[in-house]
């Protein structure tokens, strides 16, 4: 007996189970194609939310830009702060989804 991922949830079952203890999925009707098929969609799904998160933190740096310079006021003002923390939270979020876009891709 061994241990396999599940075609549709991914999570680990045994290689001789008529059906996926997670999600109900019966993998004797399973068939090459189906599970090939399955594989490509989830890989969408993981892009797009990648990517959605992606513009989020583009719009978190430009908030966080146009918060930074809306005024011509001192350093200490709280909204400085927190545009420069928007600033980076969004630039980093936005590196850090991007190296996840390109490890996505190149998963294949």
């Amino acid at each position: 007996m061994a241990i396999v991922s599940c075609p549709q949830c991914n999570k680990q079952i045994s290689d001789k189970a008529a059906t996926c203890s997670h999600c109900d999925v019966e993998l004797n009707k399973q068939t090459a194609e189906s599970i090939a098929s399955a594989g490509r969609v989830k890989r969408i799904e993981q892009a797009q939310s990648i990517q959605t998160q992606t513009f989020i933190a583009l719009i978190l740096f430009v908030g966080g830009f146009s918060l930074w310079y809306w005024q011509d006021t001192l350093d200490d003002q709280w909204y400085n702060t927190l545009g420069q923390g928007m600033i980076a939270v969004g630039f980093i979020w936005y590196l850090v989804n991007r190296i996840r876009l390109m490890v996505l891709k190149r998963q294949k």
